[in-house]
């Protein structure tokens, strides 16, 4: 059989497993909006922990961080350690608390909980603008991984512009008609499958370059550079860890902590994740980018996005490599699905019903927001085909907008009493804005990452204004606080 047709056979046979999961979830979903974006709020440690490592881990680290510990080495691997250890530290750190009130109050999104701590509904529409505005062009990322790896997996058979569309219809149909308890399954599904060929991938790539001891000895003597921790500058390797260590913020990540079944459960999946995110992740994409220095060399730029089919179309049958290229659409879709999904709730409920005051009935909740997947994907989907960039660079200086937009409002609510809507709106204006101009205007400004900025300006201003300001209502602080001891 020919790639084409592997591809076809494998992808094909994936998508229907998707497809079967995604329909049995559609039949255990009622039509209210927490069964539909939050599963119900029943989810115990295997699944919860399943979704969150694979809506974490992304087409970004597939394809994007394998080339960029291809083009970096030892300083992006020693960041991807520390984050892959952190994010989960920071779940345990804010997840109990946020979970009491989403349980007590009901709350669905990151804007809902500031919204009723703050007493303001423009907190909450500002941000969620800002989240939006952080997951387009993560989602796009996805998508644009799937035209990449269908095309370099066929050597151009098939276009970017079709890998990119399939991806787009297949996985924007099974999220808007099945919610969220099929994408919590099949995340789980797609983690295992994506973890296991990024395992099996970096053994063969290891055996290939004549073994571990082999392949670092032929890099130290070929690419001396990327075995010292200096690649790049302190101020962009510290910023990329406080934005990937800080990722529980993101929408889609800040969902999942009120997805579980109760406190315990989020203590459990903590030790977990921090296991296979922190190791059994970023050990093989690093091994898999030390072999390929000598197995594929010469790379430079967007090429290195494709490295991880480049090394499976050359040293791999064509069915083994057409399942690598599955592995990379569960890499991407898992987290795609999640991405989405929340992003429609943050249109419909943030933007749309909350500065009404009205809530939908659950059956028109539910319609709308399959209907705003859709749209939101169509948005996706255009800012996918244009290809504006390098996978990496992409998603992170976008996502720190709402990692330094989002961080002191939320510490707000969940440590420090005293704060303030004036601080809040104040910190949130303040550091997604810096973090836009830090990142557009005057990119990373003495070599420093944008979600510094944004957090030592969003950071300042937050401390000031709660100083200067009179302290909440007793009442207020009794409400938030009383319920989320623990």
């Amino acid at each position: 059989m020919s790639a084409v047709s592997w591809l076809l056979v494998v992808v094909g046979t994936y998508m229907v497993l998707l497809l079967v999961i995604g329909a049995i979830g559609y039949t255990r979903t009622k039509a209210t909006a927490e069964d539909y974006y939050l599963a119900g709020r029943g989810l115990g440690t295997i699944v919860l922990a399943g979704t969150l490592i694979a809506t974490y881990a992304s087409m970004w680290t597939f394809l994007g961080a394998v080339g960029g510990n291809y083009r970096i080495g030892l300083s992006f691997v020693s960041m991807m350690l520390l984050w892959n250890i952190l994010w989960p530290l920071m779940y345990w750190f804010i997840g109990t608390k946020v979970w009491l009130l989403g349980k007590k109050y009901g709350y669905i999104t990151y804007s809902e909980l500031i919204n009723d701590y703050y007493d303001s509904k423009g907190l909450g529409i500002i941000a969620s603008l800002i989240g939006i505005l952080a997951l387009l062009p993560y989602i796009a990322v996805q998508l644009m991984g799937g035209g990449i790896a269908v095309q370099t997996f066929t050597h151009g058979s098939v276009s970017f512009a079709a890998g990119v569309t399939v991806t787009f219809i297949f996985m924007v149909l099974v999220i808007a008609v099945a919610g969220s308890k099929s994408v919590v399954w099949t995340d789980t599904f797609q983690g295992i499958f994506f973890l296991v060929v990024l395992i099996g991938l970096a053994w063969y790539a290891i055996h290939l370059g004549g073994g571990l001891d082999r392949v670092f000895e032929k890099v130290s003597q070929s690419h001396p550079k990327l075995l010292k921790p200096s690649k790049i500058g302190f101020g962009l390797w510290i910023g990329y860890i406080f934005t990937w260590g800080y990722a529980i913020l993101l929408p889609h990540m800040f969902q999942r902590l009120m997805m579980a079944k109760n406190p315990k459960t989020l203590s459990k999946v903590t030790v977990l994740a921090s296991i296979l995110s922190g190791w059994v992740q970023t050990m093989p994409v690093f091994l898999i980018a030390m072999a390929c220095l000598i197995l594929i060399p010469g790379l430079k730029g967007k090429a290195t996005d494709s490295l991880t089919i480049m090394f499976a179309t050359k040293y791999l049958s064509s069915f083994m490599a057409a399942v690598v290229v599955g592995g990379a659409f569960a890499a991407g879709t898992s987290t795609l699905n999640s991405q989405l999904l929340t992003s429609s709730s943050l249109v419909l409920r943030d933007l749309i019903e909350s500065p009404s005051g009205k809530r939908l009935s659950p059956e028109k909740e539910t319609f709308y927001g399959r209907l705003i997947v859709l749209l939101l994907g169509a948005i996706v989907l255009i800012i996918a085909l244009s290809r504006p960039g390098l996978i990496v660079p992409i998603s992170t200086a976008g996502v720190a907008i709402c990692i330094s937009g989002y961080m002191y409002p939320l510490l707000g609510v969940v440590m420090w009493p005293r704060a303030n809507k004036f601080s809040a709106y104040a910190s949130m204006i303040t550091a997604g804005t810096v973090s836009i101009l830090t990142w557009l205007a005057w990119p990373f400004p003495l070599k420093i990452y944008n979600v510094l900025w944004g957090l030592i300006s969003g950071g300042v201003i937050f401390i000031i204004i709660n100083i200067l300001s009179p302290k909440p209502p007793r009442e207020k602080i009794e409400k938030f606080y009383e319920i989320a001891k623990y």
